[in-house]
This record gives structure tokens, C-alpha cells and sequence, in this order.
């Protein structure tokens, strides 16, 4: 018995091969359709692109621009820190020996010479006292001559002689302690410099060992800073430094170094700098606030633009650069921070002009109109 296929007539099975195959096709024309509207999108897309950014050139307006031409200069790394003025030297003055004030020789905020008198103690005990050493110191020489006469005739005895020569020099010797006491009934300036506090009051019975007047040192003065433990390394070679006195108008002086501590001061790692400033006027006081300027290195010939030409985008730096009439952005790397400068360590070259004003209102290939060219950083903002 034959099966159904075999009972069809020929028009009956094609028209099931036909029908069979009008999935297949539907789907092709599926996949042509969709291809064709795709690359009409991309290419209306590219078009409407095209259109909209020479619409843009054509709206947006050249932006006026200040340049400044990149030349080589030279760049101090400077660090500026905190520092405080200190007298070069600060002496208590006490009194040596015991006795009554009689006179008060100089006053407070005074300045006095070296050597110059303070306070005049009295002196009536300790002259009589050396009176009678005098004295007895005579009166010992008159019996060395005569024992020595006698010596010399073999009438005494030698050690008769050996005594009368140690009691002249224990006389000799008690009258040297008394000059030297009474000289100190007069208590002096053992430096030259400002008189701070002035202790002694006349008809005051003072101790020895008692304070007498505070001298301060001031015709140089002493600046001290805390140099950070990694700047250390940086200023061991240095021999002077700016001084920045704010409270003299902010009056610059040099500093010499004078001493590096080799022991950090605190638990903050600071490295004491003291400095040596001359103040032959007396201007600088002590505790005065000061800056130090420090060098820590210099570059002789390097790129340098302001720092706010630098555009910080994400992780990098960029700038601006004209070239042609137009902006052109380009990643830089910076290194050095000098005040308001910044050096450039790669990305620009001698000879560029960087958009210094102007540049934040910038895209890549916008016109620029220049209205000014500098090559002096700091004429940047002048008329």
C-alpha cells in the first residue's frame, strides 16, 4: 500500500515544498530590513554629528586669550616656615658677695656696655677688711727681710725663714681675695646688650648667689626654626637664609647659620635651625614672629608656568596652548611649587605659548583671539 507522499500529484508536492519555505524567507527579509535601517541610522547619526559641531564653530565666538611664551628659567625650591627671634645671649646677673645696695647703676629697657655697672654694693666691711690683710701683709714683709738678715748671718735658723715666707704668701694670698671682694661689691655687665628686668632695689640686703638684673643680647639676635625630618637632608649645606620680620613691615634680613640640632626637639620631628641675624638698631625684639625662607634646591634653566594655567582633570594635569588661532590641550607633569609658579617637567617646550587667561572657558580646537603675549610670568596680570 502506498503511503500518502506517493498518492500526491506533482503540483499538490511542490506546492508543500513551498509553503515549507516561507518561514526561511520571512526571516531573511527580517535580517536584510534590520542591517539596512541600521547603517541608515549610523550614517544619519554621523551626519547629524558632522552638522552639529560645525554649527558649533559657527555659534561659538573666538575667546580672548592672554599667552605667556615658554622660557627657560631659573626656579628656587624654597620652603617658607615659622620661626620666633630670640636674644643671642640671655644672662641672669647675680650678685657674687653679700652687702646693701647703694646706688642702682642702670634702668630696666636700658642698654648697657660690657662691663658697665649695674648696682654699686657697699663697700666699708670689705674695705676695712682688706685695711687690716694690708696690714698684716706689711708687717709680714718687714719680719721676712729681718729673717733673712738673720739667715744670712747664721744667726737664725733656716725654718725660722721658711715661716716668715709661707705667712707672706698666705697674707699675699688673703689679700688678693679681699681686693677681689671688694671689686665685686660693684656688680658689672659681663655682655653688652638691653637691661630686661632689674631685680635689685636700692637699700636691699642681697645674698650672694642672688638674681641682680636679666641682660638680653640684641645687637644680634638668634631666629630658631623647626626644620620637618625630610627637609633635613636638603638645608645640611646651607650657610644663610632669608628672615621675613612681620612685625617690622615684614622687613627681609639674612640669617647666618649658626647651628643644626641633631636631635629632634619634640615628638613632631622638628630639627631646631637657629640663625644669626644682625640688629645693630635694636629694631628685631626678641619674641617677634618671623618667617624663614628656605632653599632647598635650585634649577638653573626649567620651564615655568602659574599655577593656575594648570587644569587639574581626573588624575592628570592639562594646559592649554595656542597654536594656529586655536587651543590645543596638553597633559603636562609638574614638579616644583615656588610660591605661584609651578615647573613643568614634561609636555611643553621652549618656544610655546601656554593660555595662561582665559583658558578654563576652553574645549580642544576652539578659536582663540590673543590679546596679549607675555614672557615675564609676573607681568601676566598687568594693564
Amino acid at each position: 500500500m502506498k503511503n500518502d507522499s506517493e498518492k500526491r500529484d506533482p503540483k499538490t508536492r511542490l506546492l508543500v515544498a513551498l509553503w515549507a519555505t516561507v518561514p526561511w524567507l520571512l526571516v531573511c527579509l527580517i535580517l536584510v530590513f534590520l542591517v539596512t535601517m541600521g547603517r541608515q541610522i549610523a550614517r544619519e547619526q554621523s551626519r547629524l554629528a558632522e552638522a552639529k559641531k560645525e554649527a558649533a564653530h559657527q555659534i561659538v565666538p573666538a575667546v580672548s586669550v592672554v599667552t605667556l611664551i615658554l622660557e627657560p628659567k631659573r626656579l628656587e625650591d624654597r620652603i617658607t616656615l615659622p620661626a620666633e627671634v630670640e636674644p643671642f645671649e640671655e644672662l641672669w646677673v647675680k650678685a657674687e658677695v653679700k652687702g646693701m645696695v647703694m646706688d642702682v647703676l642702670a634702668e630696666e629697657g636700658h642698654l648697657v656696655r660690657k662691663d658697665q655697672g649695674l648696682v654699686q654694693l657697699d663697700q666699708r666691711d670689705y674695705r676695712a677688711h682688706l685695711g687690716r690683710i694690708e696690714a698684716n701683709h706689711r708687717l709680714a714683709v718687714l719680719d721676712h727681710e729681718r729673717m733673712e738678715a738673720l739667715v744670712n748671718k747664721k744667726i737664725a735658723a733656716e725654718s725660722k725663714l721658711d715661716e716668715a715666707v709661707a705667712r707672706l704668701k698666705e697674707l699675699g694670698a688673703q689679700r688678693q681675695e679681699a681686693e677681689l671682694a671688694l671689686n665685686r661689691t660693684r656688680i658689672s655687665a659681663p655682655i653688652p646688650g638691653l637691661v630686661n628686668d632689674m631685680k635689685a632695689k636700692k637699700g636691699e640686703l642681697l645674698e650672694a648667689g642672688q638674681p641682680v638684673a636679666q641682660i638680653l643680647q640684641i645687637d644680634k639676635v638668634k631666629v630658631t626654626v623647626g626644620i620637618p625630618e625630610s627637609d633635613v637632608a636638603a638645608i645640611c649645606d646651607l650657610l644663610e637664609a632669608d628672615v621675613v620680620i612681620e612685625a617690622l613691615g615684614k622687613r627681609k634680613v639674612k640669617g647666618r647659620k649658626c647651628f643644626l640640632s641633631s636631635k629632634p626637639r619634640s615628638l613632631a620631628r622638628l630639627y631646631d635651625l637657629e640663625l644669626t641675624v644682625p640688629n645693630p638698631d635694636g629694631d628685631i625684639l626678641p619674641g617677634m614672629f618671623a618667617r624663614v625662607e628656605l632653599v632647598k634646591e635650585v634649577f638653573q634653566k626649567t620651564l615655568v608656568i602659574p599655577l593656575y594655567a594648570v587644569i587639574v582633570q581626573g588624575d592628570e594635569s592639562v594646559v592649554y596652548v595656542e597654536e594656529g588661532g586655536r587651543a590645543r590641550k596638553r597633559k603636562v607633569e609638574i614638579g616644583v611649587l615656588s610660591d605661584w609658579q609651578v615647573q613643568v617637567v614634561s609636555g611643553l617646550a621652549p618656544g610655546e605659548k601656554v593660555i595662561v587667561v582665559g583658558h578654563r572657558l576652553l574645549d580642544e580646537g576652539q578659536e582663540v583671539n590673543v590679546i596679549k603675549v607675555v614672557r615675564d610670568p609676573g607681568k601676566i596680570l598687568d594693564s
